[in-house]
């Protein structure tokens, strides 16, 4: 991929974040590992994951790595500047016009339809996230979102279900809704115990 297809390919990201980062996850999976195969659905999970750890939202975080790995620093650079300048452009211009059209009715029924597809991108990442964690990683993406919406009761062949996975989620929820626990610390707490259940 060259560096004007890199810019390109994250420009459009940044067009279409609205919503935050995490919308953006169901479009990445798509370019970056069924399309592009320029990284592993494994590989990219742990991205994910590591880019909470780190400052930025998740869209620059990825366009970071990923443009890394394809051309060094300046596939980087490229990669991030197409994330960036889109999404400053457009928050600019939404900051002036939706504030001065807020109370119009193309800009109110703009509003209602981008909310629920926003919704629905952030609800099918976490249902990927699903696929990656507490389901079997080696498993490929689609065949464990296309189980969860089948309602058949036996798992497809090689897919296995990891229970302390599954636990560290549930407590990971419950953490963050009766405590005030920093998500680093919950990030690192979970890879902690992770790594003593794997060990």
């Amino acid at each position: 991929m060259s560096l004007c297809s890199l810019y390109f390919l994250f420009m459009k990201y940044g067009f279409l974040c609205f919503g935050g980062g995490y919308v953006l996850i169901p479009l990445m999976i798509d370019d970056f590992i069924n399309r592009r195969n320029l990284i592993t659905s494994e590989a990219f999970g742990n991205l994910i994951s590591i880019a909470q750890l780190t400052p930025g939202p998740v869209g620059i975080n990825a366009a970071t790595y990923i443009g890394y790995t394809q051309h060094g620093v300046a596939g980087a650079i490229f990669a991030s500047l197409g994330v960036v300048a889109t999404s400053m452009i457009l928050a600019a211009g939404a900051s002036y016009y939706v504030t001065k059209w807020k109370d119009s009715f193309p800009v109110k029924a703009l509003l209602t339809g981008i909310r629920p597809a926003a919704l629905a991108l952030i609800f099918y990442a976490v249902v990927l996230f699903l696929g990656m964690s507490v389901l079997t990683p080696e498993v490929p993406l689609i065949p464990c979102v296309k189980f969860l919406f089948t309602g058949e009761n036996t798992f497809p062949a090689g897919l296995h279900f990891s229970f302390p996975s599954l636990l560290i989620c549930l407590a990971a929820i419950v953490l963050l809704k009766k405590t005030k626990i920093s998500t680093t610390w919950l990030i690192l707490g979970s890879a902690a115990l992770g790594a003593l259940i794997c060990s």
